[in-house]
Formats: structure tokens, sequence, C-alpha cells
């Protein structure tokens, strides 16, 4: 072989040797990162449905990354925001991340996450509601709102508990969809509703945009490593309503109390890591009765 035959050989088997060498590196960090004796991963869903929100399933979990440390997801998708009754005219979607810390030989879990939701609601005031808010005409927008958030859980052999609260803060405003008017066409300018919100007065796609909170807290008697009862309370209401496109500012009349439920609930839990809940009991804010059913599955 000449001299040169030898330079050509000598190159290539370097270059596969730099080529082998860097996917046997890409294998050992995706080997590494999918090994769940490292990195244990657990995913729960959730067939979720209530008086208010409609259907809402959901998907959340963790990715183990210390002992007490994961990485948190949670993924939730509201099909009709509709208050009493469902008209599938408002669907929602929420994407959150953050982390999922444990403490007291994992008892309590403490997960702060921040999110996005996609929709209308936040920031056309999308959805119909019972009381006359919200326009059901409206754009649908991706990243509309910012979503922080914090849930707690405690579980023993004997008692369980979950604190969850969240910020829904519109960071878009929009009108209607395209060829109809928006806001700016309102006629009630200088009214008693200058967003065209009512029902009876509003222009097609008026709008205006609005901030929520929404927090709930149970805590329940583990009867047996089946059975637990408990008492719920949770409450959704406005902190914010402005009006885009006619002067801006605020609408101090919007801030209100969409729902305060307080009521027992009854879960059974089975093997396999599924268990149903059902809550039901009173909306001390609109005189009514109100109920939530949730059935989970986590791998």
């Amino acid at each position: 072989m000449r001299r040169g035959q030898w330079g050509v050989a000598a190159v290539a088997a370097a270059v596969l040797l730099c080529v082998s060498g860097g996917q046997s590196a890409r294998a050992g960090v995706t080997d590494d990162l999918m090994d769940t004796t490292k990195h244990p991963v657990s995913v729960t869903m959730a067939m979720q449905a209530d008086s208010f929100f409609g259907f809402n399933p959901a998907i959340y979990g963790t990715y183990g990354l210390t002992d007490n440390v994961a990485l948190a997801f949670n993924v939730t998708y509201w099909t009709a925001i509709s208050g009493i009754g469902v008209h599938n005219n408002n669907p929602w979607l929420e994407t959150d991340m953050g982390l999922n810390l444990t403490f007291l030989d994992k008892r309590l879990s403490i997960t702060p996450m921040i999110g996005f939701v996609h929709g209308q609601l936040l920031s056309s005031r999308g959805g119909f509601f019972s009381n006359g808010d919200g326009a059901t005409n409206e754009r649908t927008t991706a990243f509309e709102g910012i979503v922080p958030s914090l849930t707690m859980n405690y579980v023993d052999d004997r008692f369980e508990g979950e604190f969850y609260m969240g910020y829904y803060k519109a960071i878009r405003e929009e009108g209607g969809k395209a060829g109809q008017p928006g806001a700016s066409h309102c006629t009630q300018v200088g009214s008693n509703d200058p967003n065209c919100l009512l029902t009876a007065s509003r222009g097609v796609g008026g709008r205006g945009s609005w901030d929520f909170l929404h927090y709930w807290a149970n805590v329940g008697y583990r009867a047996n490593s089946m059975f637990s009862l408990g008492v719920h309370y949770e409450q959704l209401l406005s902190t914010r309503a402005s009006a885009t496109g006619l002067g801006g500012g605020s609408l101090p009349g919007y801030q209100q109390d969409y729902y305060r439920w307080i009521g027992p609930y009854v879960e059974m839990k089975l093997a396999g890591g599924m268990a149903f809940r059902f809550t039901a009991g009173k909306d001390m804010g609109n005189n009514e009765d109100f109920y939530k059913l949730k059935f989970t599955k986590t791998f």
C-alpha cells in the first residue's frame, strides 16, 4: 500500500472511531435519562367533570431528579367553560411545568409550577356563564395567559389533604374573529356595560380581558386502605376586568365570585393505582348545588 493510501485509511479509521465514540456517548446519555431506577417516572391520567367546567381530562406526573426532587408537569383540557350547563363553546388548554419537592418521608409534597393557558377565556372573556358575563363568539388565542400555581399534598396511614392555588393572568387581549366587529364597535360606551358583555346588549365580538384566582382545599380521614371520607372547599373569582379598545381601565363591577363550593367527598382506591372520588355539596355564592367526579389511573 502506497503512503497516500495509508493516509486515507488512517483518516477513515479516525472518523469511524469518532462517530462510534459519539454514538456510544449519546447512547449512554440517552440510557441514563431513560433509566427509571435513576429517574423514577410517575404519570397519572385523570378523567374529571364538574358542574362549572364540564368535562376536563388531565395528565400530570413527575420525573425524578433526586430522591426528594422531581420535575413536574401537567396538561388539562377543559372542553367547555360554561358555568351551569355545558354548551361546548369554549375549549381551554392549560400546560404547566415545575418542581415536585417531597418531605417527611414523602408524606408531604409541595409543587410550585408555572404554566400557560390557550383559548379565549382570559384574552377575550370567551365562554357562556349563567350570570350573563362572557362572550361566545371570540378569537382562539395561543398563550393567552400565564398561570403561577402551588399544589400541596399530604397523605399518611390515616389522614390525607390537598391544597391548590392558581392565578390565571391574561397576557394577551384579543377581539372578535376576522370580519366581525370587536369592542371598538360597541354601542354601549358610557353605559353601565362599557365592554358589551351583557347578554342583551353585547355586540358581535364584544370583548375585554380578565384574570382569575382559583383555589381549593380538602382534608379527609382514611378509614382503611380502600375508602376515605372528607370535606372540600373551592372558590373561583375574577380579580381584574378591563375594557380593551374602549380606553382601557378597570371595570370594578366585574370583579366577582363565580362559585364558592363546600361539601363532603368520598373516595375509593383500588389496586393498580386507580381511584374514584365523588364530591357534592352547596354553592354558597349562587344558592345551588355542585358536583365533582374524578377517576385517576397512575402508571
